[in-house]
């Protein structure tokens, strides 16, 4: 054969087979768009200039990484149902005197074919799709920032990461040909039909696994420290999915068999043979989807629940608009150099100050509790607080007060080394930053003690105090931003001085969520791609196998409307069982979600809810219309 014959032969292929070569096309042309988009960010300069910047580059470079896996994983899964459907066709040409070389070598341009046209197409839509994603994921950081017309190393990475998955796939196909007869080839799309065998201990092992994982994450309490029981639910309640679809099922609808009363009326008859014999091909496919589904759905609720809750992750933060540290509290003369700084940037932002304190403090870490853990705590001086306060509280040498929370509140006495301190009363809040109680990190207890105590004398505490000073600020968003760029940029000239604003580290959370909400978008458009794919392979594999059932039930006496009602209900159980069953997955594992995004000190659990319903509607609106294409497409090709 000539090459001219050849990439004839490979376009009228691709032609014929358009019903299964577009939407595969398609979808990889999305894949490569935001491929493309993400590595745009990566090497875009100017996020490296702004609060967080970098962060976002290091989510997207996690992101780039993640899409190549997701990409070579689904588009080799795909292509694979392509290629079934496409045995017999390969096998007819081995009749028909093709060796299997030229059968090989006619598959190769074909892949060269339909990688060309997907990368530069996907590279172009990644070019258009770029410049919005840089508009809308700008607008949403609140910064103004232009990201480059073309990223060339962008473009480099795409190229070469997506030639390299088009190679892989081409040998699967090669592989899959080589090994198999040309008989096999021929029945390659009838392999599978036996009915299933009941399979009880994989049923029993499946609610086992899902109760096991379902109960495991409600018991994680802390993600961070209990990794190893957050891994063993994910991997329990996965393992459910597929047995739950390969054996639990098998066994309720042979069950329903046996049902004589259920099982021999019309409606149901053909329904449940039908469902018997195609569970057993699609368990896995079906296994697929809810998994692919829950994680589309875990993805989202995350991400929008950190992305909606940066103002409660700030409050948990920041108690005030600004905070300094003068690690000397001795260190007179930088206090009046940060003094005449603040007087003068107030005036020129028009800015005013509130509610000012002033304190010193001590930060350490022992072990308090005698529970052989190590625990943080802040000391503030008797004195400070007392004039804080307004009041004239006394301390003997051996007493302390506690912030009380649920650690304290119990708590008779503390013990430091050898020495042992009576806690003489609890209080319900300090006047002033207490912000580290609410840490996921690590607990601190917050004690007030004399300075001349035995705590005081046991840490040296005269020469380790800090000053602290905190206030809010009051003026419109923009003076107030600007008051604490200026006065955080200035106050590096003093030594020994930290400042801290609030309105700084909420930008850093805008463009560090803001990127976070993008990949999780991006990684659930990929994930809901192949999910949809998938469905619609499944479909169309089932429209060609199921045709000849119903030809036969045509024969035997089934009438038009009896036929369509059997499709209509086993598409439907077929569609939405998997979506049933993620969205059972994502309900429980809400608290799970909750418990991890709390590790960044979101804990508001109304965002996190509100997140997976929003989450959940948008994802069975897509779903849904996904159902409607789909269902039309099994109906042509089952009533033709």
């Amino acid at each position: 054969m000539n090459r001219k014959l050849y990439f004839k032969l490979a376009f009228t292929n691709i032609k014929n087979n358009r019903v299964m070569f577009l939407p595969y096309v398609i979808t990889c042309i999305v894949i490569i768009a935001l491929f493309y988009t993400i590595n745009s960010l990566v090497n875009a300069k100017s996020l490296t200039s702004i609060s967080g910047g970098n962060f976002t580059i290091d989510v997207m470079k996690f992101g780039s990484l993640m899409f190549t896996v997701l990409s070579l994983f689904f588009l080799i899964y795909t292509n694979s149902f392509i290629f079934k459907r496409r045995k017999k066709e390969f096998g007819l040409y081995h009749l028909l005197g093709l060796e299997k070389k030229h059968i090989k070598k006619l598959l190769m341009i074909e892949n060269l074919m339909i990688a060309s046209i997907s990368i530069i197409s996907g590279i172009l839509v990644g070019l258009v799709f770029n410049k919005l994603v840089g508009i809308f994921m700008f607008g949403m950081m609140k910064v103004s920032l232009v990201l480059e017309a073309i990223s060339f190393p962008a473009v480099y990475k795409t190229i070469g990461t997506f030639i390299v998955i088009f190679i892989i796939i081409h040998f699967t196909n090669l592989k899959q040909i080589h090994s198999n007869h040309v008989m096999e080839l021929i029945k390659g799309s009838q392999i599978g039909e036996k009915e299933p065998k009941v399979k009880f201990i994989w049923a029993i092992l499946g609610g086992t696994f899902l109760l096991a994982g379902y109960i495991l994450s409600f018991t994680v309490t802390d993600p961070k420290e209990e990794l190893s029981a957050l891994i063993m639910a994910i991997v329990f309640i996965i393992f459910a999915t597929y047995l739950l679809f390969i054996a639990v099922s098998i066994v309720l609808l042979k069950l329903l068999r046996k049902k004589e009363t259920i099982y021999y009326r019309k409606e149901n008859f053909t329904l449940i043979s039908t469902m018997l014999y195609r569970m057993k091909q699609n368990a896995v496919g079906l296994s697929n989807i809810t998994v692919l589904s829950t994680a589309t759905l875990i993805v989202m609720t995350t991400t929008i629940s950190l992305y909606l809750g940066i103002n409660t992750m700030l409050n948990n933060t920041f108690q005030y608009d600004v905070s300094i540290k003068n690690e000397a509290a001795s260190d007179v003369i930088g206090q009046q150099q940060l003094q005449i700084l603040m007087d003068s940037n107030k005036e020129k932002y028009g800015v005013e100050i509130k509610t000012p304190i002033s304190y010193r403090g001590g930060q350490f870490a022992a072990d308090l509790t005698g529970d052989g853990k190590e625990e943080y705590f802040f000391v503030l001086p008797l004195n400070d607080y007392n004039e804080l306060t307004k009041k004239n509280i006394q301390l003997e040498a051996n007493e302390v007060l506690l912030l009380q929370d649920e650690e304290t509140a119990t708590l008779q006495a503390i013990q430091l080394e050898n020495t042992s301190l009576k806690v003489k009363d609890t209080v319900n809040e300090l006047p002033i930053d207490t912000s580290k109680t609410n840490s996921k990190e690590a607990h601190w207890i917050y004690i007030v003690a004399p300075l001349t105590g035995e705590l005081a004398l046991q840490l040296d505490i005269e020469n380790s105090l800090t000053m602290y000073q905190v206030f809010n600020l009051q003026g419109t968003k923009e003076a107030i931003n600007e008051f604490s760029h200026a006065i955080v940029n200035e106050s590096q000239t003093i030594s020994n001085v930290d400042v801290e604003a609030k309105s700084i580290y909420k930008e850093s959370l805008l463009v560090r969520f803001s990127g976070l909400l993008f990949l999780g978008v991006f990684i659930s458009t990929v994930l809901f791609a192949e999910t949809a794919l998938m469905i619609y392979y499944k479909q169309i594999s089932e429209g060609y196998d199921d045709r000849k059932r119903f030809s036969i039930m045509k024969k035997v006496g089934m009438n038009r409307n009896e036929i369509k009602e059997t499709i209509r209900k086993q598409t439907l159980i077929m569609f939405f069982a998997p979506l049933v069953v993620a969205l059972l997955h994502l309900a429980v594992g809400i608290p799970l979600v909750i418990k991890i995004i709390g590790i960044a000190g979101m804990d508001n659990w109304i965002i996190t809810l509100g997140s997976a319903i929003f989450a959940s509607l948008i994802f069975i609106v897509i779903y849904g219309a996904v159902f409607i294409f789909t269902e039309k497409s099994y109906k042509k090709i089952v009533e033709r």
